[in-house]
């Protein structure tokens, strides 16, 4: 998981500096947020489903 976010990051930094067009910078950034989003939903649940307790 922290794989995939700390690509997805890297590869929006590159895209910034290159001076890619706007569009896809903010483009990478909200797929990014996404997956965030999505891994740690997926995270939490599988953890919880595993009867484990924090």
């Amino acid at each position: 998981m922290d794989t995939l976010i700390f690509g997805g990051l890297l590869a929006t930094m590159i895209a910034m500096y290159r001076d890619a067009s706007r569009t896809i910078v903010l483009a990478a950034w909200w797929v990014m947020l996404l997956a965030v989003i999505l891994l740690m939903a997926h995270h939490i649940t599988s953890g919880l489903a595993l009867t484990l307790s924090y």
